[in-house]
Parts: C-alpha cells; structure tokens; sequence
C-alpha cells in the first residue's frame, strides 16, 4: 500500500509504550500504521524525523480565542500551531441564547482557524440553563464553564450577569442529566475577595504580591471544595481549571481519596512563575500567581496524577492593556505558543517529567476528558494524523515578536528554554515549520465530540 505520508526515523511516545523508535503512516488525514523502522512501506510523501521526538499534537483544554480580540481565531490558532497545538477547546462566551451564538462561533472558526477546535460555552444566565439540553441533545456541545467568583457585578466587564451558588447547584444538576458532559469550574470565593481586597488596597500595596493577597489561595480551596461536594452530590462530571496552589490540591486530594470525583488542571505560567517573579502588572491573572511552595506542589501533583491535564489559558491581550497599576491592570495573559517549551524546558529537562507523562497532560488527557480521544490526543491507528515534531536539545529565548499572536508580549520574554517543535501536522498536512505558519485560514474543523463508552480507558498517570 501507498500512503500519504510517511515520518521515518523519529522516535515517537506511543501510549502504553513510551518513547519508541517508530515509523508513522498517514492516509486520508488519519494515521493508517505505526511500524518498526523501515517497515512503514511507500508514500507519496517522506517526512525525515531522525533526531526528533514526535508528540501527538497538543489538545489544549483552556484557551480565550474572542476575549481578546474579535478576530482571535485568526491569528492566535497561528500562534497555536507555531506551539505544536493542533486543538483547542475553546472558551465560548455570550449574553444572548448559546442556540444562536455557537453556530455563529463555529462559523468563525471554519473560515479563519488553521488548527482544529471544540467550545465550552459560559453557562451565565437563567436562559443558558434552560437552553442547555438542547445544546447537548441538537449542538454538540459537551462541555461547558461557570464562573462561581461571578456574583453580584463582578462580572460586568465581561458582560457576565451576576449569579448565587444556588444557580450553580442548579447547574451542577442539569449537567449530571447528561452522563458525558463536562462542567468547568472557576474557583474563587468571591464574597470573601470583596471583604479581602479593599483591605489590602488600603495599605497602598502594589504588585503582584498585593494581587496574591488579595485574592488568596483559601479563597480558591474553599470553591473547589463547593464543585467537588456538589458533583458528589449531583453526579455532576466536575472539571477545576488552572489550580494555583498546594492547599486547593490538598483539598482535591483528600476528597478523590475518599471516591469523590473530579478532573484537575493547571497552567504553565503556575508552574513557572511566583508572585515574586519580576514581569509586574503583565503577569496580573485570575486565579493570581502564588508562591515557590505552591509552584513545587503542583509539579508533585503532575508527577503523581493529583492533575491530569495542562492548559494555556491563553488571552491575546495586549500590552496596552496590561501597564499601570496592579488594581486597574487586565487580567490574562498569552500562552498557547509557549505551553509545549515550557513544559519540555521546565517539566522535563528541569524537572524530569516522562515524556510519555508530558503527552498525557497536554493531548491524552484532556482528549479524552472532553470527549475527543481517539480521534485526538494519542498516536495510535485510525486517530487524526496531528503531530508535533520535537528537537529536544534545541535551546531558544522566548521573544514575543516571533509569535503569530495578536498579543505583543510575553511573561517568559527572554527566558531561554530547552526543547521547542520543529514540525506541527494536523491530519497529516505540516501546518507549521520551524515556527512559520504554513496552512490557510480556514482548514482547521470543529471536532465532534466521542461518548465517554466509546473512549479509551480511565486516565492513568505514568509511573
């Protein structure tokens, strides 16, 4: 048989067998045959890997593409690529009914994004709860957010309507209607913020230590532990964003312990980064950068599976927006370019973290969560053919003006980090080369999701 494509020479992190000198054939966009060397057959195309680590293409669970900029999915699914992200799940967010506004989300997508994607839309009002069966059972839609820290006007800027942990009871039990859906949980206490902050403002400190204080890291335990009681309670699938710190995971891990239920992520930027770190009001975000101690903990928790997945959450805002006071700064920052060196620089050359272990965090897990695995996250036959070739020896400093995203900055601007993708394919096409973005606007496809039955076995973290 004549494939497609062939990548010959490289060794390849296959699921279940770690890293393996492998060859890869690719037919109709999909994987057709992982082989010994050489033993791949003929293709009409050759792709020479020697001397590269190929990754399945990163499936980034939390990005914000439309927050930053209406046109986001043009230019930050580029930078994307650029990162070896051949997925995103993307954070949808309307006032009006999700029945009109995720059609016209995926109509945005199709005709500008050159990476694949689903959408977790924000359940944000009485309306969106009611229309959330139909956006399961007509749209596709299997996973979708709450903000629990907006509440009262909290969420005015953003146009979110302010809602009571009763709604989110409420919400916790129409998703448990449906045994694959997903629940994305943002965890801040947002009434004790309010009584918090004015307190630390008033003392006229600044910075990013007066940010972590004012929104402390007990504040985000004690609303994990309000979604893990009631997904225990409601059989809610429960999934917690961007952990910060060592008390929220304490918290997640004596509870698991005792058979509650729950998915756990974290973000590069928490695993790299204090409220010490030298980057001032560009580095202001939500849950708010924390300490060494915490740092330290959420690499334990990656290690051990406490989390099983890594997330961007990537906003393309710019710098503009990010200057002056820590009180008045934006908060978020960019970050899908960036997850994959971060992780193969600090997490496994750093930190010794499997390679095998990187590829569940950033493609395995979070497919298989958000109902995307087989068909995304593993180099396994018959999966989409998306793939990050990886030169782990090549060093790189991070510079901002290199990426494709409309953001002008970088929390890791001239950081040097160790390991950075040499190749991004997605189905089989090479979208991105040596940071240049190759594929046209519009050839990325919204990804149907997989009944959680149909998916492959329950997450287990590498030993």
């Amino acid at each position: 048989m004549t494939h497609d494509l062939v990548v010959r020479n490289g060794r390849a992190v296959l699921p279940g067998a770690g890293l393996c000198a492998a060859d890869i054939a690719v037919a109709d966009g999909r994987i057709a045959a992982v082989t010994a060397p050489g033993a791949a057959g003929s293709a009409q195309d050759e792709l020479d890997a020697d001397g590269l680590v190929v990754l399945p293409g990163l499936v980034d669970p939390h990005v914000h593409f439309g927050l930053g900029h209406p046109d986001d999915w043009a230019t930050e699914s580029r930078a994307a690529a650029q990162g070896g992200v051949t997925t995103v799940l993307n954070y949808v967010q309307s006032s009006s009914p999700y029945t009109e506004a995720e059609p016209a989300e995926r109509a945005l997508a199709a005709s500008t994004s050159v990476i694949d994607w689903a959408t977790h839309p924000i359940v944000m009002s009485e309306e969106h709860l009611r229309e959330l069966p139909d956006l399961v059972r007509e749209h596709d839609v299997h996973s979708f957010k709450y903000f629990a820290n907006f509440k009262g006007d909290e969420g005015a800027y953003m146009g979110v309507e302010g809602t009571d942990t009763g709604f989110f009871f409420a919400l916790c039990r129409a998703v448990a209607a449906f045994p694959d859906v997903v629940l994305a949980v943002h965890p801040e206490n947002i009434e004790t913020i309010w009584r918090i902050l004015p307190e630390v403002k008033a003392t006229g400190a600044e910075g990013l230590p007066a940010w972590n204080a004012a929104r402390p890291d007990f504040v985000e335990a004690h609303d994990i532990f309000t979604a893990l009681l009631f997904a225990h309670r409601t059989g809610c699938r429960i999934y917690i964003p961007h952990l910060t710190n060592r008390e929220g995971l304490e918290v997640i891990r004596r509870h698991t312990a005792d058979g509650w239920r729950a998915h756990v992520e974290t973000c590069p930027h928490y695993l790299t980064h204090t409220a010490e770190s030298d980057v001032g009001s560009l580095g202001k975000v939500n849950p708010p950068l924390r300490t060494q101690d915490d740092v330290d903990a959420l690499w334990e928790g990656l290690a051990d599976g406490s989390i099983q997945t890594v997330g961007s959450d990537h906003n393309s805002r710019p710098r503009a927006k990010k200057e002056g006071s820590i009180w008045t700064a934006s908060a978020g920052f960019p970050g899908v370019n960036t997850l994959l060196p971060v992780m193969l620089g600090e997490g496994h050359h750093r930190r010794g973290l499997p390679l095998e272990r990187i590829a569940e965090l950033t493609a395995t897990n979070p497919a298989r969560i958000f109902g995307l695995h087989p068909t995304k996250g593993s180099i396994v036959p018959g999966a989409d053919a998306d793939l990050v070739l990886v030169d782990l020896d090549r060093e790189e400093t991070v510079d901002a003006s290199r990426s494709e995203s409309r953001s002008d900055f970088s929390i890791y601007e001239g950081r040097r980090l160790r390991g950075w993708p040499v190749a991004t394919l997605r189905r089989g096409a090479v979208i991105a080369r040596d940071g240049e973005v190759l594929a046209e606007p519009g050839t990325g496809r919204h990804v149907r999701r997989v009944p959680a039955g149909a998916a492959a076995p329950a997450l287990e973290p590498s030993r």
